[in-house]
């Protein structure tokens, strides 16, 4: 870890001040040297660096020569190798500091750095500037035009350097540029190093006021710096690589090795970015984030954007945030704007939202970044719609995509069928192009508007296999009819948007352009069959062949044509893919099979195979040299060496005989003896689809009830709906019965499961014995995927606790202490005795009309300093008390309440009496409040109109008043 200097200047921003400093602690950076320089302000400013200066390296208060002399004396006062300055009304991004240690930590030819152009507005919320991951170079930056064209600058507050680049270009900012000092050192760096951008999140710039320094003064600013690009001119410096030419930008997280089992596999994947928008979707949710997650994409982004939901989302968006890049639950204003927000943290080159209700096909991600890869020209991509029902079961596919333009959409064709959104994904340069937002002034009809603003630009290309899907659950707020009339309106809306601004540009209309063939997309891509993406290939589809391309060669000495290819072939060219995709030459291979099958042959002349038969009895074929072993897995056999082979591979037919869990518990249990701790074992399984639904070998069901497969399950009804399915027909026994359809049912096991990203537990199938029976319930589903996940992933720190003082109502992630006990107590005790705790336990505390009950004498500046004691470092505390301003205000209104109501004040301010506890023993305004909390040690406490955290008090209104004091402070270490 490297240390890291950060100088604040700082004069009379006070208001701005703490937030700043608190952006900078907060980060909880181990080596943190961190510099305040005050220009001796008389706003309150040096009051607030006081509270903080035991986390300080060095502060000072006194009159200065402006803001650049004290970031050069602050400068001189700093050690650390790496280096930045932070104006006081200016942020840091969460986990900025992490970002930019490991940048500079794991790639040391990076001397200087700036990041993502994302800032905050007036009330610290996110605020995005276009160009949001700009590149740059020396020779960029003498662009003029950049800056009085699109005022496009490096931000300042997200660049970092190293020490040794500062003392290179002379260790000081040039004050003789009264504004522009920062502009004439970026140039003076990037003379001697490349400035690279990471696509992260880094610092940003508060935008709040005109009369901002840097707005007041915006024009002369841009007068110096035209000067200061005259003059880097004039010193004709020699061309060279990296003052011409932007580095490209560094893509975050930094890239890991890759596993083992990428080691044939050199191609990196675009990063795809998925944001999912969510408000009390519980029974919906959690399996919308596993479609996401068991994709087992490596490049993936993950962000979910809940509004506050109360239903017991944020458990289960916690059970899996470790998986997660971003989450968060909070209020926001509808879903469009949640998707918009989403967008703004991501970094990805492809993007695409699923709302909380849908879920992905397995293998989606693949399909698309395969098309996108292979595809340069590619801008926008949709697949073949699905239709899900509420239990997300497969309930209808299109066999045919339907294929779209901009000319259907000026001509009106913008109804059913819609463009699906669920399939629908695009690059981020397209994203750019047309706007970078959804428009929330479209409720209904955002998606819709976002595709008319994407035609403009592009084509739509439809890619000819299943991606999402739709769910569809009437009666529970889906679309109305009033919904979908206002649908039709803005729709209406839209399409004369479109045909005006295409009237004014009159740009050439293009057909749609023909779909997109998996075969064709693959080939381009070179796809391989993989551990990652093998979800793809639970069920034999059509639409597999083309990764067979070469290995039917191999194995049969032809092409083979999936019209004439039997169900046998289609197992064995699958299982000689995996295998040759993914496995060097001398891998050791153990092969269920009869002793004649192609893919011993085939194996043999790669790798070191072996072979068991598939039934008992079979014999040896002395002409296939591989080693055979009679003894059938499931018998313990000395005759297999432990731990020995990479790959077991079997197919299974169906199977009438007798059905002991016993024997596919020791057929599994053997197979992991033989297997190497990293190794796999890949099932193709015959599945008969007939009148009296599906049947299948036992050992099928019991892999998914007792094992863990990499692929979750999907059910054998999806395969019969599936139009690219991949079956041979059978005559039925009688006449008059439908013809029998088989087809192949593929497991990859992994030994003790290490799928990448999550666990991907699913319902199990139906027995042998319970063909038709349903699937599990989601919840336990999900319930089992979680716990599976815990098992097997590394250990992550504990959840953070929260304590709920006086609650009653439980709440997700929350304990309760209640001086009464009730079904939901978690702890009987008083409020000013938390003795039964440790010191810093919890993160958050939540206490509403509470303090109000305590003696201002005895109990409430002793009971703040208990709270203040369990609370970890940067732990929050969430306050409300009744505000004696508001109530003394109301007591007193004589002329607009009765003398009921304003006996009904006197008893919120003095209790109810009702009981022994609902006595009041203090009363409580800002400034009274505030200081209690100063004295027990808590910082930056402030008013906050409502908490919006629990039903309870704290909301209280009185005659349309809100008589409630909210306040929210902080505890920092030390």
């Amino acid at each position: 870890m490297l240390g890291i200097t950060i100088v604040t200047p700082s004069f009379n921003q006070a208001p701005f001040l703490e937030q700043c400093i608190d952006s900078i602690l907060s980060q909880n950076y181990p080596d943190l040297e961190y510099i305040i320089m005050d220009g001796g302000s008389t706003d309150g400013s040096v009051d607030i660096i006081k509270k903080y200066e035991r986390h300080l390296a060095y502060w000072q208060s006194c009159p200065d020569s402006g803001q650049y002399n004290a970031i050069n004396e602050g400068f001189r006062q700093a050690r650390n190798p790496i280096m930045g300055w932070l104006n006081s009304d200016d942020m840091l991004h969460k986990d900025g500091l992490s970002v930019v240690n490991e940048v500079f930590c794991r790639l040391p030819e990076v001397e200087f750095l700036t990041s993502k152009r994302i800032g905050f507005d007036v009330n610290g919320d996110l605020a995005s500037y276009d160009y949001l991951s700009q590149t740059w170079c020396h020779d960029l930056l003498l662009s003029k035009e950049l800056i009085l064209k699109y005022s496009l600058f490096i931000m300042q507050e997200g660049t970092f350097w190293r020490r040794r680049l500062w003392e290179k270009v002379g260790g000081r900012l040039d004050t003789s540029w009264s504004l522009a000092a920062d502009f004439e050192l970026w140039l003076r760096m990037s003379r001697h190093a490349a400035l690279h951008t990471v696509n992260a999140l880094t610092g940003g710039f508060r935008c709040y006021s005109m009369e901002q320094r840097c707005n007041k003064n915006r024009d002369e600013y841009i007068e110096q710096c035209c000067q200061i690009i005259d003059r880097e001119i004039a010193l004709e410096l020699p061309p060279a690589t990296h003052r011409s030419t932007p580095p490209p930008l560094i893509d975050y997280p930094l890239r890991e090795k890759p596993a083992h089992f990428e080691v044939l596999t050199k191609r990196e994947h675009p990063r795809i970015s998925i944001v999912t928008p969510s408000f009390n979707q519980k029974q919906y949710l959690e399996e919308c984030i596993d479609s996401v997650l068991s994709q087992n994409y490596p490049n993936l982004e993950y962000i979910v954007m809940d509004g506050g939901s109360t239903d017991g989302s944020a458990e289960i968006i916690q059970k899996y945030a470790r998986h997660l890049n971003y989450w968060q639950s909070r209020k926001d204003y509808g879903q469009y704007h949640a998707v918009n927000t989403g967008f703004l943290i991501s970094t990805g080159e492809v993007m695409a939202w699923l709302n909380s209700d849908d879920k992905y096909h397995p293998g989606a991600f693949w399909l698309v970044s395969d098309a996108f890869d292979s595809l340069p020209e590619l801008k926008w991509l949709t697949g073949s719609p699905t239709l899900w029902d509420k239990e997300g079961n497969a309930s209808g596919f299109d066999s045919q995509p339907p294929s779209w333009c901009r000319e259907k959409y000026l001509q009106g064709k913008v109804h059913s069928p819609f463009i699906q959104q669920e399939s629908t994904f695009w690059r981020r340069s397209l994203w750019l192009e047309a706007g970078a937002r959804l428009a929330s002034d479209f409720p209904f009809a955002a998606d819709m508007e976002l595709w008319a603003r994407f035609f403009r630009h592009a084509q739509l290309h439809t890619l000819h296999a299943p991606l999402g899907g739709f769910r569809s659950h009437p009666g529970e707020g889906q679309r109305s009819e009033v919904a979908s009339q206002q649908y039709a309106q803005e729709a209406e809306r839209i399409v004369a948007r479109e045909r005006a601004f295409f009237s004014a540009n009159q740009t050439e209309l293009q057909p749609p352009p023909p779909p997109l063939l998996v075969r064709d997309v693959v080939s381009c891509a070179g796809s391989r069959i993989t551990e990652e993406n093998f979800g793809f290939f639970s069920y034999s589809r059509s639409i597999h062949f083309p990764y067979f391309a070469g290995c039917d060669t191999e194995l049969y000495g032809r092409v083979i044509d999936p019209r004439s290819c039997n169900l046998k072939t289609y197992q064995e060219l699958l299982a000689y893919s995996f295998l040759r995709h993914n496995f060097p030459k001398g891998s050791r291979v153990l092969v269920i099979a009869d002793h004649a099958s192609p893919i011993v042959s085939a194996t043999r002349r790669y790798y070191e195979c072996w072979s068991v038969p598939a039934a008992p009895g079979a014999a040896p074929n002395p002409a296939v040299p591989c080693k055979d072993v009679a003894a059938q897995l499931g018998s313990f056999s000395a005759e297999l060496p432990d731990a020995y082979f990479q790959l077991v591979i079997g197919s299974f037919a169906l199977e009438t005989g007798a059905r002991s869990e016993g024997r596919w518990r020791d057929i599994c249990r053997d197979i992991d003896r033989v297997l190497t701790p990293d190794g796999h074992a890949l099932h193709c399984f015959d599945l008969k689809a007939g009148e009296n639904g599906f049947e299948s070998h036992p050992l099928l069901p019991f892999l998914f009830r007792h094992e863990a497969p990499c692929s979750r399950f999907v059910p054998f009804q999806q395969a019969a709906l599936d139009p690219f399915v991949f079956f041979r027909s059978e005559e039925p026994a009688s006449p008059g019965l439908e013809p029998v359809r088989w087809l192949s049912y593929n497991v990859l096991r992994p030994k003790g499961y290490a799928a990448y990203g999550v666990t991907n537990e699913s319902p199990a199938p139906p027995s042998a014995e319970q063909h038709a029976a349903p699937s599990p319930a989601p919840e336990r589903a999900c319930d089992e995927t979680a716990a599976r996940a815990a098992a097997v992933a590394p250990q992550e720190p504990e959840p953070p606790r929260r304590l709920h003082i006086g609650g009653e109502t439980p709440a997700v992630g929350w304990e309760i202490l209640n001086i009464a006990a009730g079904p939901h107590v978690d702890h009987v005790g008083n409020a000013n005795d938390l003795s039964r705790f440790t010191a810093a336990t919890f993160q958050e505390i939540y206490a509403s009309h509470i303090l109000e009950h305590l003696d201002y004498q005895r109990e409430l500046l002793s009971t703040l300093k208990e709270w203040h004691r369990v609370l970890k470092p940067f732990g929050t505390l969430y306050l409300s008390v009744p505000d004696l301003d508001v109530l003394a205000r109301l007591l007193l209104d004589k002329e607009r309440l009765n003398v009921d109501d304003r006996f009904a004040v006197m008893r919120i301010m003095f209790g109810g009496h009702m009981n022994q506890h609902d006595f009041h023993a203090t009363g409580l305004n800002e400034d009274f409040l505030t200081y209690f909390l100063n004295e027990a040690g808590f910082l930056m406490p402030r008013r906050v109109e409502r908490l919006e955290m629990f039903r309870d008090t704290s909301s209280m209104e009185f005659k349309g008043e809100l008589i409630s004091l909210n306040m929210v402070a902080r505890k920092l270490p030390g």
